[in-house]
């Protein structure tokens, strides 16, 4: 019975990890036809869809309909502005066809526990149905932060680049807005669309100053703070602008550098964090391996739950000294 309910398990997992993947590649969808179809040439309609299509369409009117609902809702319209500032960066979409995507999916795995308790012949309970919806509601979150935090540091790793090539452009007598055009084709990644979207800024007649300020606003960067600092300080004082970003050049090298040097000295220490913050939960898993049922007390018993509390308190105290010791280590 138990593997049985452990394959049934297993292909509900998979079943909504198709879902998830599903949603992935729409949303990946809709932003390459948004991109490119100024470009192409309409196909020959065919009024046939194929099964993947009506899934989508069925979707989209899905999320359409959640989006409208949740509109109308104040609190989940105040809550989604926290997302506009990823609109158009992190996230392609409208924010409440985001939220629409978050509910959707709490709401798909509030349906999963529902009916995995059915199979097993047990009631389900609210908190069971709450824990459920907030993981689902909350999973995109995770994402979106991961892939904010990849974008900055690619930003950061490729603005000495970027420095570089406009130092080089200035040296050869070109103007702010040619260099930033250079670095705009030189590199790509997402440094490339910010330099991009200075370029429309003043294309489109903004100040240098003001195309610069919104850079550095979306970029959050050091040195793209430096760069508009010191074209601020330039436009109104007036000087070299080959000197200036000579000094900006040799400055960000030199903050590279430290970084560079200080990950070395740190990369044993956080090896060593790793290893330590990993142990008991190695240990947790063989015994698990070993006797599936040594743990049960825990989730059966109200004391067994403020044991695992206490656990739970205890092991983030471990991981939050480890990690001050280490850091202690370093200095």
């Amino acid at each position: 019975m138990n593997s049985d309910l452990i394959i049934l398990m297993f292909s509900c997992l998979l079943i909504i990890g198709a879902i998830l993947t599903l949603i992935l590649f729409v949303r990946r969808g809709t932003i390459l036809n948004d991109r490119f179809k100024d470009f192409s040439i309409e196909p020959l309609k065919d009024d046939r869809n194929s099964i993947v299509d009506t899934v989508k369409l069925y979707y989209f009117r899905l999320r359409k309909r959640v989006s409208k609902f949740l509109s109308r809702i104040k609190i989940f319209d105040e809550y989604s502005n926290k997302y506009q500032k990823y609109v158009n960066r992190a996230i392609k979409e409208d924010k409440m066809d985001y939220m629409a995507d978050k509910t959707i999916i709490g709401l798909g795995l509030m349906l999963f526990v529902i009916i995995f308790d059915m199979l097993r012949g047990k009631v389900f309970t609210i908190l069971q149905l709450l824990t459920a919806f907030l993981i689902g509601f909350f999973v995109l979150d995770v994402y979106l932060n991961i892939k904010e935090k990849l974008r900055k540091k690619q930003i950061e790793n490729d603005m000495l680049k970027a420095i570089i090539i406009m130092n080089n452009a200035f040296k050869s007598n070109l103007s702010i807005m040619q260099a930033i055009y250079t670095v705009y084709h030189e590199l790509d990644g997402y440094i490339s669309e910010e330099f991009r979207k200075m370029y429309i800024d003043l294309t489109f007649g903004l100040t240098t100053e003001v195309a610069f300020e919104r850079f550095n606003e979306r970029v959050q960067n050091n040195e793209a703070k430096y760069i508009t600092t010191s074209l601020n300080v330039l436009n109104k004082t007036g000087g070299n602008i080959v000197q200036v970003f000579s000094s900006v050049e040799r400055n960000a090298f030199s903050r590279k550098r430290l970084k560079e040097e200080l990950k070395s000295l740190s990369a044993s220490a956080n090896a060593i964090f790793k290893i330590l913050i990993s142990i008991p939960v190695f240990l947790f898993l063989i015994i698990i391996l070993m006797n599936p049922s040594y743990f049960n007390p825990l989730f059966t018993n109200p004391i067994g739950w403020l044991v695992l509390l206490l656990c739970f308190v205890l092991y983030g105290s471990y991981i939050f000294i480890i990690r001050k010791i280490m850091k202690a280590g370093i200095r």
